[in-house]
């Protein structure tokens, strides 16, 4: 028996720990700090561990894991699902096409480049990965703000919509067929959608009884741990025998055990956690610097700067296309969100490895672009969130640099953002009458006026639903308004009425006459002050 491999995965689990350690105090993703370990100890620098095929078994098994946690902990489908028709949708879609379509075109200038190839290519090119982008919101206390859920969203959607490429890529090299023909694209999508359905099904209506029976009933020691494990490496190698990846495998169960019972789902995540982040992702990163090489140097100049320049700067691009039409704002902030690169687009290469669609050379050069991109992502994010402010009026949210928020809410006054158009009822007005004549939705607010036509009250459908249908005759406006409420004048800051509209229980404030307080001349909503600041943030950035 040769006992090698085991002194390489001792110095390979080592050096991956000690470069992440190392990266995580300088701020920079651990990821980088697995790769350059791989990198140094590999055959690119010092040779003291060889990619041997015991080592590529613990790359692949890190691999399972890694994609499994991303389906369990980062797409959430529902969600994404309720985007599919939104400009959500569209800018990630749009984010993902500009640097996969640049790289498609400049894949296909090279000499022995095909059409498979530069697919291949192009779609580790578009991916962005959660992985870092998720570390630094959480870091920063971000993730759940607007901002955060917004770079979160589109940045999972181009995750998955590279997997998705990236997969059906690998299928056809697999079958041999160099054509994109639509039957063989069809079928594959239904056999993802076949393995999808019994997945959830079995997640949904079988493990959860099979875990709680082992829990119940069984005594060995971590026996619920150690079967969890052997359940992903053996939907991993269902997934291979039925043609898709095992990664893809392990990412759809991901998905499905999602969606268990908390209690099962904390459960599987602490114990996953433990063996994938404490020994096989990492190896699985460091596998990544194993197959390393600077042999990508030896590439034409002109190549590896087109490459590059893609990688990050079309990247950025895309990105910042995805942010203006999905309107989020900051819009550069958000940008470097989406555009950041780590484990799922390092897991696809190695993938496209593996298969031999791409070529070493090709290999390390993506490697390189996408290490330079992490670690400008990451930088810039961290150094523009610390400058954005969540500012809150009302129910909405939005991300603001503090010096460009002090300035708009102090040079802009209420008679700038007021509406003359708005709804007024009578306070004895009989609520059956007044549901009759009028459309009430959740965003409805009526101002209440008395017989001389002076604000008393406002009333929205929150006040609506209290009251029972059957006393709906019984009742009239006046017994169910809202008394207390505050108003503004014409010439109130926007830092004022932002202030007022957070200690208000509506999205709505009635301006009233600076003389007569008591007669409304308008209204300003959290609608319309979004509305001047994000006109005033795009003009600044023009």
């Amino acid at each position: 028996m040769s006992f090698e491999p085991i002194m390489y995965l001792g110095i390979l689990i080592i050096a991956a720990k000690l470069l992440g350690e190392v990266m995580h105090r300088i701020g920079q993703p651990t990821i980088i700090g697995n790769v350059l370990a791989g990198i140094i100890v590999g055959p690119a620098l010092f040779a003291l561990v060889d990619p041997i095929d015991e080592i590529d078994l613990f790359i692949s098994i890190g691999v399972f894991f890694l994609f499994f946690l991303i389906g369990l902990e980062e797409i959430d489908l529902p969600g994404l699902f309720r985007v599919l028709k939104g400009r959500i949708f569209v800018g990630s879609a749009v984010g993902f096409l500009i640097p996969f379509f640049a790289a498609v075109l400049f894949a296909l200038s090279f000499s022995d480049m095909d059409l498979i190839k530069s697919f291949a290519i192009a779609s580790v090119v578009g991916a962005s990965s959660l992985g870092v982008t998720a570390k630094i919101l959480t870091d920063l206390g971000k993730l759940r703000s607007t901002i955060g859920l917004e770079i979160f969203t589109v940045t999972a959607i181009v995750e998955l919509i590279a997997i998705i490429f990236v997969s059906v890529v690998i299928q056809i090299a697999n079958e041999g067929n160099q054509s994109l023909e639509i039957v063989d694209i069809t079928w594959l999508f239904a056999k993802m959608i076949i393995f999808f359905v019994i997945a959830g099904l079995v997640s949904v209506f079988v493990l959860p009884h099979f875990f709680r029976l082992i829990k119940n009933h069984l005594r060995v020691q971590q026996i619920y741990f150690g079967i969890v494990i052997g359940v992903i490496l053996l939907v991993a190698y269902f997934a291979e025998l039925s043609g898709i990846h095992g990664a893809i495998g392990a990412l759809m169960l991901g998905i499905a055990v999602s969606r268990m019972a908390k209690e099962e789902y904390f459960e599987i995540s602490k114990n996953v956690n433990v063996i994938g982040y404490g020994i096989f992702i990492p190896i699985f990163f460091a596998g990544i610097g194993l197959h390393f090489s600077f042999s990508f140097l030896e590439l034409p100049l002109w190549i590896i700067a087109g490459m590059l320049a893609i990688i990050v700067g079309v990247k950025f691009v895309g990105s910042y296309a995805a942010v203006k039409i999905a309107k989020m704002r900051p819009a550069t902030t958000v940008a470097y969100g989406i555009m950041s690169k780590g484990a799922v687009d390092l897991a696809l290469m190695l993938s496209l490895l593996g298969v031999g669609i791409i070529e070493k050379p090709m290999f390390s050069l993506l490697v390189f672009g996408t290490l330079i991109t992490m670690v400008i992502s990451s930088v810039e994010l961290q150094r523009k969130l610390r400058k954005v402010v969540q500012v809150k009026f009302g129910t909405m949210e939005l991300g603001l640099l503090p010096a460009f928020f002090r300035r708009v809410v102090s040079d802009y006054t209420a008679i700038q953002v007021m509406d003359k158009e708005f709804s007024k009822i009578h306070l004895e007005t009989n609520l059956e009458e007044f549901l009759r004549s009028n459309d009430v939705n959740s965003k409805s607010v009526f101002m209440v006026c008395d017989e001389k036509d002076n604000l008393v009250g406002l009333v929205s459908q929150k006040e609506i639903k209290r009251i029972h249908k059957k006393s709906h005759s019984e009742i009239t406006i006046g017994d169910i308004m809202y008394k207390k409420y505050h108003t503004v004048t014409t010439n109130e800051q926007i830092f004022t009425i932002i202030q007022k509209l957070n200690s208000h229980p509506f999205d709505v404030i009635p301006v009233v006459d600076n003389i007569d307080p008591k007669k409304i001349i308008g209204i300003v909503t959290g609608d319309k002050i979004m509305d001047l600041l994000v006109k005033k943030e795009e003009k600044e950035e023009s």
